[in-house]
């Protein structure tokens, strides 16, 4: 599945930034995300509740108010980008994230299904935060 993103804030690029520079940050950001968890070399364990399969993510690109992109790895594998654009009142959030289940004997398809509304609302929830500029130190 990929879901495509395209929104307008009036937060500034480094203020968006902070959200999305680590996957520590995501939860502040996303309310369907648990604590972040440290593991090895970079890589963060991020349970989504109600799930059972967390996500475990990765930044490998990270330029400040610029570009973040990120892999995932375990159960969902992928990977994402945002890319950040001044604009004179506000940043435009563009990119994309591509997840997809485990093939799991034929239930890949099924499972795709389920989850990608899950994963768009989830995004969407993190966008009208965004939007309507609650974000805070919470």
């Amino acid at each position: 599945m990929r879901l495509d993103f395209d929104i307008a804030t009036d937060l500034a690029p480094g203020q968006v930034y902070e959200y999305f520079c680590t996957p520590n940050e995501w939860p502040r950001l996303f309310p369907a995300f648990g604590e972040a968890i440290e593991l090895q070399d970079g890589w963060v364990k991020v349970p989504i509740r109600k799930s059972p399969f967390a996500l475990i993510a990765k930044v490998t690109v990270a330029e400040p108010a610029q570009r973040v992109a990120w892999e995932l790895r375990g159960f969902w594998k992928g990977r994402g980008e945002i890319q950040l654009q001044d604009l004179q009142d506000g940043t435009r959030l563009t990119g994309y994230e591509k997840v997809a289940p485990p093939r799991l004997l034929g239930w890949g398809g099924l499972l795709q299904r389920w989850a990608e509304p899950r994963f768009a609302a989830i995004w969407e929830t993190g966008w009208r935060r965004i939007r309507r500029e609650v974000i805070s130190d919470f």
